[in-house]
């Protein structure tokens, strides 16, 4: 058996947990989609920026590609994870350790999300998927607006683990349309709801990410793809309305141009900001 490095930081952990936990859920592979921070970070790997630090995996669950056995939340638990808290169904933990204030915390974070429009719930306070609960458990998968095009959108990719290059898993991961809306739809929803949330610059700094190295011109073709898809196509549209309204906002520019301070010229952001709205006005025009 192979001794892999340990991982020593929060990304290095979190990059471990969505390849530890892709292996257990390896019956359900074809339903895991790789979203997320991580998914940001993979997709745009040919910018020359720093590696922006996040400490969870989340990784999108389509409950029509899960089959009923075996039961998700029975893998997880008898590989040691278990639920990190019971006030939101799908965040997961494992590795367990004492945090500065003494509280307990986890090494190994990951959150299994299934897309609200495809979860089986038509309330958006919902936070559970009761299309998988009766197969896999009442908080085993959580549901979030927004990745509904990425259960579409996605392609085959080897992902390896940054404390230790040779651990390696292969999955699905969202392709760039699908995490614009994604990411635009996050911002978009707590703009509108800020109980839901608050917005970080981050979130700014990631969408800036995905319009840098994407192609508007492909995202919109995608998204007018899938608008009208008798499962998704409400919540696409829905998408590109939150994403579109924050893309032409100014302070979502200024926004971004905080989370990269020198690291990036502002006028690459300006740019970038400027050719997605137009594209995005453009769809269905």
């Amino acid at each position: 058996m192979t001794d892999f490095e340990e991982p020593r930081t929060e990304i290095e952990w979190s990059r471990r947990a969505i390849i530890n936990v892709v292996e257990v859920l390896a019956a359900h592979a074809a339903s895991l989609t790789l979203v997320g921070a991580h998914a940001v970070l993979l997709r745009t790997m040919a910018l020359d920026v720093p590696r922006m630090p996040t400490g969870d995996g989340d990784l999108g669950v389509t409950p029509g590609l899960v089959s009923a056995t075996p039961r998700i939340e029975t893998l997880l638990v008898d590989a040691g994870y278990r639920h990190r808290t019971s006030a939101r169904p799908g965040l997961w933990g494992r590795t367990v350790f004492a945090d500065q204030d003494g509280s307990l915390s986890f090494r190994e974070k990951v959150d299994l999300l299934a897309p609200h429009g495809l979860s089986g719930t038509v309330s958006r306070s919902k936070r559970g998927a009761p299309a998988l609960q009766p197969d896999h458990g009442k908080h085993t998968v959580g549901n979030v607006l927004g990745l509904e095009l990425a259960s579409f959108n996605r392609s085959l990719v080897t992902l390896s683990d940054f404390a230790d290059p040779r651990l390696t898993t292969a999955l699905h991961v969202a392709d760039i349309p699908a995490l614009v809306l994604a990411k635009g739809s996050k911002i978009g929803e707590r703009i509108d709801h800020p109980r839901k949330g608050r917005v970080r610059d981050k979130d700014l700094g990631d969408l800036w990410r995905l319009m840098a190295v994407g192609d508007p011109a492909d995202t919109a073709r995608v998204v007018e793809e899938y608008a009208d898809h008798p499962q998704i196509g409400v919540h696409v549209r829905q998408g590109l309305a939150w994403t579109a309204a924050v893309v032409r906002d100014p302070v979502s520019r200024q926004r971004a141009k905080s989370n990269f301070d020198t690291f990036v010229d502002p006028r690459e952001i300006d740019n970038a900001f400027a050719r997605w709205q137009a594209a995005l006005a453009g769809i269905g025009a």
